[in-house]
């Protein structure tokens, strides 16, 4: 990616903490005639008001004031009624300084008193001050053809301009390596991929892959206070999580511990993401994900590791994580019993097939009506090739017997048709959403569940085509 462009993506970064024993902050805007300024930071994927500043008519400044510190961060004031904001840094070790703007160019900031604000604006100019040059390269680079100029001569501007780009950079890290301005360039480098020789031209795709997945977050400091409070953490863990890794239970297990191990002296940042990849995954979005929000809850819930739960709400997200449990794909079916019209007992597990499929519905259920027609189909294609359907009303009590009477209505006749009076099959299952279709091998492992009923045939085949697959690389 050009250096370029990645790099304005940081504009007004930064990040801090506190040590002043008071806030007093002048924000003048020049040209602004407004008596409206709202001021907030950046929190994570969010951004949160901090104060609305209103300026009498005889000042010409808005004043952020405060007697306890603020937490350090990345802050914006936001204009009004356009919502156009500009950034600033308020830094650990002093909370008095002044901003200066114009409210017809708010990218061209200054600041007096606070030697990190005064250094990331140093910056960022000389960063503005290269990019018509840039501008000019890329443009040049996208009509080279049509104009018959030289790429490779572009190609190679452009490399010196990353170089020069770079180089600055790494010469303000190593001349204030304790700053927030160092610490935010540093953390934005690109990854230096080694050169790969060795291997197939799929090998050295793969191989430089890994490397740049392991090496992703290198120089990312993820207990810096202020980390939580600036725009870039988010994205780059998102980016993390969506781009470099697969969209698997088992992947996406592994890459939420590691995350979450880099936090290993900032509670405020482990405290955020833990609760946040529980709520993303407490809705599953695709099948078998439950499997990580159980991960989820026992590695870090269950074991004391979110102490900032209350009681209560804890108790509900462990106990939830239960009840996921036992239908978990790739566990065991629970060795529950259903029965048939006739009180005869069906153990699920007893069931003589090389695939079961469960069917959960109930008489009242509208999709359960829109789902049966392409279930009995499906049982009709498929029985003669070893797969059994069976179908486990979830309705129990007084309703029972609704669910022998909505058979012929739903012409379910032909399936293999259970239930239980006093669904003792719940206290091990936890069915709440019906329909609801569990697949399961012949040892009653659940291979796949939660697939629409019309694309059962379509799953079932591929399960079987995978099956014959791997007995024929056995026999070899």
């Amino acid at each position: 990616m050009n250096r370029f462009y990645t790099l304005l993506l940081l504009t007004f970064f930064a990040f801090t903490s506190v040590t002043a024993q008071k806030v007093d902050i002048e924000i003048k805007i020049d040209n602004y005639m407004n008596d409206t300024l709202i001021v907030g930071n950046y929190y994570a994927d969010r951004q949160l008001v901090k104060d609305t500043l209103i300026r009498k008519s005889n000042e010409k400044s808005f004043r952020l004031e405060a007697d306890s510190l603020f937490e350090s961060g990345v802050y914006i004031a936001i204009t009004i009624p356009d919502h156009q904001f500009s950034q600033f840094i308020i830094p650990e070790d002093d909370q008095e300084f002044e901003i200066q703007m114009d409210y017809t160019d708010l990218s061209e900031l200054k600041s007096s008193g606070s030697d990190e604000n005064k250094l990331f604006y140093d910056y960022l100019r000389y960063l503005n001050k290269r990019r018509p040059e840039n501008i000019r390269l890329q443009r040049e680079l996208m009509d080279a053809d049509s104009l018959g100029m030289d790429v490779a001569k572009i190609n190679e501007q452009i490399d010196v301009l990353d170089l020069e780009i770079l180089e600055y950079q790494e010469k303000l890290v190593a001349d204030q390596p304790t700053t927030i301005t160092a610490a935010l360039i540093a953390a934005n480098f690109q990854v230096d991929i080694p050169k790969i020789t060795e291997g197939t031209p799929a090998e050295i795709q793969a191989k430089r892959f890994r490397y740049y997945r392991e090496h992703y977050f290198d120089n990312v400091n993820f207990n810096f206070p202020a980390i939580i409070r600036t725009p870039f953490l988010h994205d780059r863990i998102e980016y993390y999580m969506q781009k470099l890794n697969a969209p698997l239970p088992d992947s996406t297990i592994i890459a939420i511990d590691y995350i979450l191990s880099k936090f290993t002296d900032n509670e405020e940042a482990l405290k955020f993401y833990t609760s946040y990849f529980l709520n993303q995954y407490a809705q599953m979005k695709m099948v078998g994900q439950d499997a990580i929000y159980v991960h989820i809850v026992d590695k870090y819930y269950a074991n004391g590791k979110a102490p900032w739960v209350k009681a209560e709400t804890l108790a509900k997200i462990v106990d939830n994580a239960n009840k996921l449990k036992p239908l978990l794909i790739g566990n065991t079916i629970p060795d529950v019993t259903t029965y048939e019209k006739d009180g005869t007992a069906i153990k699920i597990r007893d069931i003589e097939a090389d695939y079961t499929v469960l069917v959960f519905w109930a008489p009242n259920c509208g999709h359960c009506k829109k789902a049966m027609p392409h279930v009995v189909k499906f049982n009709d294609e498929y029985l003669a090739k070893g797969v059994k359907t069976v179908s486990i009303c979830t309705k129990g009590g007084e309703k029972f017997k609704g669910c022998w009477d909505s058979l012929e209505d739903k012409d379910m006749l032909r399936l293999h048709n259970t239930g239980d009076e006093f669904i003792r099959f719940q206290r091990k299952m936890f069915v709440t959403k019906t329909p609801k279709i569990i697949v399961l091998d012949k040892n009653k492992e659940i291979i796949i569940k939660d697939i629409p009923a019309d694309k059962l045939s379509e799953v079932i085949d591929e399960i079987i085509r995978l099956e014959d697959a791997e007995k024929e690389i056995i026999e070899e």
